[in-house]
């Protein structure tokens, strides 16, 4: 018994499918009743606009019923049923739409009529008031070479403009006023243009209210989304502070970080390294050197003229290697306040100078070619001295 009582109401399920009930306001009933006049072609979609309607029944015919100004005849202005539109017989409409006082409907190979009220140029039509009949808009898009005409996937409709979302899912826009999201002042715009704030963007739907608009847009990838941190990376403050006043509130992301940027590690061991005294290394050196000078001091005078040259040439040698380091190095030498003991220094060349001359005035000899003088010892130590930041007039 269930499965027959199912199977009759399915039955009578489809036999309502598609009809068109209407109720108005004021002195009508508001009880949903049939559309009177309308005959039993099942209808797909059904659009409505202050006083008419637009059917579009499943073989693709477009009927329009209400109060229709825009019609030529008299009897037209106001059919007890709904007419057929002529003008898209042979096309099948895939679907409608209706503004307040105009319609629109889409064929399957993606043309667009327009027609009805034209005061704002919102059928696409230039000086002229009514639309009578459904008329082709031409849409081409001027970027392309050679001009392709535009294909339409829906229409949306308000009072004084008309959206047309193409099969690119782009938004077409003309009629009159700043709802068509179009770059101009000059109005009505009778040739559909391009709405270019949404250029890039997928759009998948428009809609139109009176004398505003929406469209639906595809959400961005969310990989293209970055997330904004909400504190610092360094100080760890807030980046976006709220601050409440008695009658309003202020936002502010001015966010200063007082540590300014971070270093990186290579750049942090730098850092580190050159935090040391720069003539730590170059000090050794120096250490070296003037120890070797004081032991020699203390060592006897008549120590044979071959050693003494035998450290000289140990000081040339560390001399070359100060000098492969950089005047960088030197440079920093230059300015170290601390010196070894300069009365030192010049005891050790009066006796180096003392001492040869005491030994060519026993032997009686010349300096032979390999010998070199003591003064010229005494020149080069104190050209050395001089580079690690001794003056001449010290040395004196």
């Amino acid at each position: 018994m269930d499965s027959k009582k199912r199977s009759s109401t399915e039955a009578e399920g489809s036999k309502e499918r598609g009809l068109v009930h209407i109720w108005q306001a004021g002195s009508f009933p508001i009880t949903p009743e049939r559309l009177p006049g309308w005959g039993g072609k099942t209808v797909l979609q059904a659009a409505l606009g202050v006083k008419h309607g637009v059917l579009l029944t499943e073989d693709g015919e477009v009927y329009s019923f209400g109060t229709l100004p825009w019609r030529s005849g008299p009897v037209e202005i106001c059919p007890s049923s709904p007419i057929l539109e002529n003008a898209l017989v042979g096309q099948y409409v895939v679907t409608v739409a209706t503004g307040s006082f105009h319609s629109g409907a889409v064929t399957d190979n993606g043309v667009a009529y327009m027609w009805g009220e034209n005061s704002a140029g919102q059928c696409a039509v230039a000086n002229q008031q009514y639309v009578p009949e459904p008329n082709p808009v031409s849409i081409a898009d001027s970027e392309a070479s050679p001009l392709l005409a535009v294909r339409i996937l829906q229409l949306a409709c308000g009072e004084e403009h008309t959206l047309a979302l193409s099969i690119s899912r782009e938004i077409w826009a003309w009629g009159t006023g700043c709802q068509l999201g179009l770059i101009t002042t000059a109005f009505p715009v009778t040739k559909p243009q391009k709405v270019e704030h949404l250029a890039g963007r997928v759009v998948l739907q428009v809609a139109c209210g009176a004398f505003h608009s929406l469209a639906l847009v595809q959400c961005l990838p969310s990989q293209d989304l970055k997330p904004v941190p909400e504190r610092c990376n360094q100080c760890s403050q807030l980046l976006i502070t709220m601050t409440d006043k008695e009658d309003h509130v202020i936002i502010s992301d001015s966010h200063c970080c007082p540590l300014g940027v971070t270093l990186t590690e290579s750049q942090a061991e730098n850092h580190a390294s050159t935090a040391l005294s720069p003539s730590t290394e170059t000090l050794d050196r120096q250490e070296e050197v003037f120890e070797n000078t004081l032991v020699a001091n203390d060592q006897s005078v008549a120590t044979e003229l071959n050693a003494v040259s035998a450290q000289i040439t140990s000081s040339d040698a560390m001399s070359s290697q100060q000098n492969v380091m950089g005047t960088t190095e030197i440079s920093s030498a230059r300015n170290i306040p601390s010196y070894p003991d300069t009365q030192a220094v010049n005891e050790y060349l009066r006796k180096l100078s003392d001492h040869s001359v005491r030994e060519d005035s026993e032997h009686g000899e010349k300096p032979m070619p390999s010998q070199v003088p003591a003064q010229f010892y005494k020149i080069k130590v104190c050209l050395e001295l001089n580079c690690m930041g001794f003056s001449l007039e010290t040395l004196k």
